[in-house]
Protein backbone atom coordinates (compact mmCIF):
# COMPACT_ATOMS: atom_id res chain seq x y z
CA UNK A 1 0.00 0.00 0.00
CA UNK A 2 1.39 3.26 -1.21
CA UNK A 3 0.58 6.64 1.37
CA UNK A 4 -0.13 9.41 -0.24
CA UNK A 5 1.12 12.88 2.12
CA UNK A 6 -1.37 15.96 1.02
CA UNK A 7 -0.90 18.88 3.36
CA UNK A 8 -4.60 20.36 3.54
CA UNK A 9 -5.85 23.67 5.52
CA UNK A 10 -9.34 23.06 6.78
CA UNK A 11 -11.25 26.03 8.80
CA UNK A 12 -13.53 24.35 11.34
CA UNK A 13 -16.09 26.24 12.83
CA UNK A 14 -15.48 26.72 16.86
CA UNK A 15 -18.07 24.10 18.13
CA UNK A 16 -16.26 21.63 15.53
CA UNK A 17 -12.92 22.37 16.88
CA UNK A 18 -14.33 21.66 20.57
CA UNK A 19 -15.54 18.51 19.38
CA UNK A 20 -12.17 17.39 18.03
CA UNK A 21 -10.45 18.25 20.92
CA UNK A 22 -12.88 16.31 23.18
CA UNK A 23 -12.33 13.60 20.82
CA UNK A 24 -8.27 13.93 21.68
CA UNK A 25 -8.46 13.75 25.13
CA UNK A 26 -11.02 11.06 25.10
CA UNK A 27 -8.91 8.70 22.76
CA UNK A 28 -5.71 10.05 22.79
CA UNK A 29 -5.05 10.44 19.02
CA UNK A 30 -3.43 13.23 17.58
CA UNK A 31 -5.78 15.96 15.50
CA UNK A 32 -4.60 14.32 11.96
CA UNK A 33 -5.34 10.87 12.70
CA UNK A 34 -8.81 11.90 14.10
CA UNK A 35 -9.86 13.63 10.98
CA UNK A 36 -9.22 11.17 8.87
CA UNK A 37 -10.93 8.62 10.70
CA UNK A 38 -13.77 10.82 10.88
CA UNK A 39 -13.70 11.31 7.00
CA UNK A 40 -13.42 7.26 6.25
CA UNK A 41 -16.43 6.74 8.53
CA UNK A 42 -18.23 10.36 7.04
CA UNK A 43 -17.58 10.54 3.32
CA UNK A 44 -19.65 7.83 2.14
CA UNK A 45 -22.67 8.52 3.56
CA UNK A 46 -22.32 12.08 2.37
CA UNK A 47 -21.75 10.50 -1.06
CA UNK A 48 -24.74 7.96 -0.81
CA UNK A 49 -26.85 11.10 0.05
CA UNK A 50 -26.04 13.13 -2.85
CA UNK A 51 -25.87 10.37 -5.41
CA UNK A 52 -28.37 10.61 -8.09
CA UNK A 53 -31.39 8.03 -7.21
CA UNK A 54 -31.67 4.49 -9.23
CA UNK A 55 -34.24 4.71 -12.17
CA UNK A 56 -37.73 2.59 -11.88
CA UNK A 57 -37.06 -0.70 -12.20
CA UNK A 58 -33.58 -1.01 -11.42
CA UNK A 59 -34.06 -3.74 -9.27
CA UNK A 60 -36.27 -5.59 -11.02
CA UNK A 61 -34.07 -8.39 -12.39
CA UNK A 62 -33.61 -9.60 -8.82
CA UNK A 63 -37.24 -10.05 -8.10
CA UNK A 64 -38.66 -11.87 -10.87
CA UNK A 65 -42.25 -12.64 -10.41
CA UNK A 66 -43.04 -16.18 -9.32
CA UNK A 67 -44.04 -19.26 -11.90
CA UNK A 68 -47.75 -20.25 -11.84
CA UNK A 69 -47.06 -23.07 -10.19
CA UNK A 70 -45.71 -21.27 -7.39
CA UNK A 71 -49.04 -19.18 -7.64
CA UNK A 72 -51.49 -21.96 -7.93
CA UNK A 73 -49.37 -23.53 -4.71
CA UNK A 74 -49.39 -20.48 -2.34
CA UNK A 75 -53.58 -20.06 -3.08
CA UNK A 76 -53.72 -23.58 -2.26
CA UNK A 77 -51.57 -22.85 0.94
CA UNK A 78 -53.81 -19.46 1.89
CA UNK A 79 -56.93 -21.94 2.12
CA UNK A 80 -55.96 -24.34 4.07
CA UNK A 81 -57.17 -23.87 7.86
CA UNK A 82 -54.15 -23.37 10.45
CA UNK A 83 -54.25 -23.77 14.14
CA UNK A 84 -51.05 -23.07 17.04
CA UNK A 85 -49.12 -26.65 17.93
CA UNK A 86 -50.41 -27.87 21.38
Amino acid sequence: MQSLTVRTLIDLPPDLKKELEDAKSLTGEKQATLIRVALRVGLPVVKNRYQAPRPPGYFASDYKKPGRERIRLEQAMAKVKQRPDR
